[in-house]
């Protein structure tokens, strides 16, 4: 019996003492930073692994529409009687009638010597419709008011000539504040369309076919615009 208590007590200290020493084994490989053992190597190479993949990774990134449309917009020499006609290159959008009646609103950006705005710069487009070839612009109340020494059919002229170098316009017809106008100034404005006997010069052509405007509380794909 007493040996066998004997037998019992050494096995319990064997099965401590070899605990103890394993996981002081495991402890020193991980540990040190030097060790090649299997263990050690497992984990290294996990762990660069899961490095290279983080570092290999490519941001995604969501790119713009690009590209650029180029534009002639029309306005007044320097005595207000005459168009002169420039262009402008401008980045692409899917409003293309719209964006040149803002830009045209804007006035000469230097593009050339002598050349003045056709119209107040505080007027603004309120919208645009084109439909079987007749282009509808809606303007603020200030495109009524005389500007500088600008004769009103360089002014008039100045907005149909902007317009009717596009395809699909053949006629401008001009609303003041969302009401119909019938004379500009004691001109007619029946039947505006494009006049070449205005124009006193010219940068050269170039320019490209505007998307239809749709009619107000319609949506179609030409309606996205990136200017809204």
């Amino acid at each position: 019996m007493r040996r066998r208590g004997l037998l019992l007590t050494f096995l319990i200290y064997l099965v401590i003492i070899v605990a103890l020493v394993g996981c002081n084994a495991l402890d020193s490989v991980l540990k040190d930073g030097s060790s090649k053992g299997p263990l050690a190597q497992i984990l290294d190479r996990t762990q660069n692994n899961y490095t290279d993949d983080i570092s290999d990774a490519t941001p995604v990134i969501a790119e713009q529409q690009q590209g650029e449309s180029t534009i002639k917009l029309y306005f007044a020499d320097k005595e207000g009687r005459y168009l002169i006609e420039i262009n402008r290159t401008i980045p692409r959008t899917l409003s293309l009638a719209k964006e040149t009646v803002c830009q045209w609103l804007m006035g000469p950006r230097g593009e050339m010597a002598d050349i003045y705005p056709a119209v107040d710069p505080r007027t603004a487009l309120r919208s645009i419709n084109i439909k079987n070839g007749v282009a509808i612009v809606d303007l603020s109340g200030e495109f009524l008011q005389p500007y500088s020494n600008v004769h009103p059919e360089t002014t008039l002229y100045g907005l149909v000539n902007t317009l009717c170098q596009f395809p699909t316009v053949e006629i401008v017809k001009i609303r003041i504040e969302g009401h119909d106008i019938n004379t500009y100034q004691g001109i007619s404005l029946d039947n505006l369309r494009f006049r070449a006997d205005l124009i006193g010069g010219s940068t050269g052509p170039g320019v490209e076919q505007p998307e239809p405007e749709p009619e107000p509380g319609t949506k179609s794909p030409s309606s996205i615009n990136l200017f809204d």
